[in-house]
């Protein structure tokens, strides 16, 4: 029986540093008479190896399988991260793929891989204040999560220092009913801003209030967060940017340069 290894972050092809992977820039082949042939050749070998992965690993559930920017390696979208796999050698590569110019390729590639998926969405529930030509962050977000709430006043404090920016909140609460509840009483208050506020500086009410309205909106953001394959508080999406958890400096950047420019 062949032996499936799951491996930390090696390649024959590839060098490691400290737990990252690197890889080399590649050219890609310029337009020819071939390039039809070639792509469905690639097609049905990406076809064929994903169902390969499939036979041997049933329950493994992910949302894409496609080649990679590394030849021989695909990369799998489990909804939250990426992984990499090598058909030939049958072998998961879990880490961070870097160039040699310094570009995080897998974070481009998750980044696209959520935008896409998320193109389509109704935005018209999910809670949105601050002003409205300021750079935008939207946020996928639990009132109970305290990194959700240091982020908030984080965020507070940033627009008391001067910094313009504009919120768009999905709540992320598919998984408790108690933050349902939270998420219910700000989308049915009538200062959602000013209630969210409170919530998230854990001012929450004892008495909670409830309309079917909120509910239907609490409804649809958990609907939204298991389409966009988000599985984790907070996360974040600044112009096209995929923000895992509360990373301050990928956040100061983004507003620095959205603000005042590259």
């Amino acid at each position: 029986m062949r032996q499936f290894l799951c491996v930390s972050v090696f390649a024959a092809l590839l060098a490691v540093q400290s737990g990252l992977l690197f890889t080399a820039a590649y050219d890609q082949a310029g337009p020819s008479s071939e390039a039809p042939d070639r792509d469905a050749v690639l097609d049905d070998k990406r076809a064929q190896a994903e169902t390969a992965l499939k036979q041997t690993f049933s329950q493994f559930r992910f949302l894409s399988f496609e080649p990679s920017s590394i030849p021989g390696l695909y990369q799998i979208d489990t909804g939250d991260r990426l992984i990499y796999y090598s058909d030939e050698a049958m072998a998961f590569i879990f880490g961070t793929v870097w160039n040699r110019f310094g570009v995080n390729l897998t974070a481009e590639a998750m980044s696209a891989a959520v935008v896409e998926r998320m193109k389509d969405f109704d935005y018209s529930l999910a809670l949105e204040f601050g002003p409205p030509d300021a750079p935008l962050l939207t946020e996928y977000s639990n009132p109970h999560c305290a990194y959700c709430q240091e982020l908030h006043a984080w965020l507070r404090e940033q627009e008391r220092t001067g910094e313009r920016i504009r919120r768009r909140v999905i709540f992320a609460v598919g998984h408790s009913l108690q933050a349902q509840k939270a998420a219910e009483h700000i989308l049915c208050s009538d200062d959602p801003e000013a209630a969210y506020h409170a919530v998230y500086s854990r001012r929450q009410p004892d008495l909670l209030q409830q309309c079917e309205k909120g509910r239907a909106a609490v409804l649809a953001h958990i609907d939204m967060t298991r389409d966009a394959g988000i599985s984790g508080t907070p996360t974040l999406f600044a112009d096209g940017q995929f923000i895992r958890g509360f990373d301050q400096r990928a956040i100061s950047d983004f507003l620095q340069n959205a603000n005042f420019g590259e």
